[in-house]
């Protein structure tokens, strides 16, 4: 399991740099001590940072929410342009006949931002006790509202940990362009009337 973590992470090494980061920034955000910001190590902790332990239920939502939702909004964006040029457009090559290496990077730091998108294992299970612990004070709507998005955080936290993320980022980055085909002509017309 670890060998298998660590050769996903370090394939999509720009996803597990930006995790890491948005982790580091989301902590000097909320004033938590930082006790290893390391990025890149060769144990669990790869694309993670060492933090004190997270007792507020706001904290401990935004040290897992936060990175994820930066890292799936650059790997949306970034996974949209390279696969939308090479899957649905066909544009492997440019017009002098090399390599459009610009298509393939953008869905490679796509693809790896998609697959570094959720908290460690520690931070998904301090989330599950500050919100639904029996110490916790949390309004029972607030329970309710926060429940899909910490069943997501919670799921990924176990199938990154296997490098599964890795096969759905790419599955996804197959099927964005048959997305966006069966959309688009629904959102033109929108925009055009």
């Amino acid at each position: 399991m670890k060998i298998v973590y660590l050769i996903v992470k370090y394939i999509t090494v720009v996803g597990t740099f930006l995790q890491a980061f948005f982790e580091h920034l989301t902590c000097r955000m909320y004033g938590i001590l930082v006790e290893d910001g390391r990025y890149l190590r060769s144990n669990e902790m790869c694309g993670h940072i060492e933090h004190e332990l997270l007792k507020k239920p706001s904290t401990a939502f935004g040290i897992a929410f936060f990175p994820f939702l930066f890292n799936l909004l650059f790997g949306l964006v970034l996974t949209a342009v390279g696969s939308m040029n090479i899957f649905c457009l066909g544009e492997f090559f440019t017009v002098s006949g090399m390599v459009n290496l610009a298509s393939f990077l953008f869905l490679w730091v796509g693809i790896s931002c998609l697959t570094n998108l959720f908290p460690q294992i520690e931070d998904a299970l301090a989330l599950k006790s500050a919100l639904y612990g029996k110490d916790s004070h949390v309004n029972i709507v607030v329970k309710i509202i926060a429940a899909p998005i910490f069943a997501i955080l919670y799921a990924g936290a176990y199938l990154q940990q296997w490098g599964v993320t890795l096969l759905t980022s790419v599955g996804f980055s197959f099927l964005m362009p048959l997305i966006f085909r069966s959309f688009l002509p629904q959102l033109m017309a929108a925009l055009a009337a």
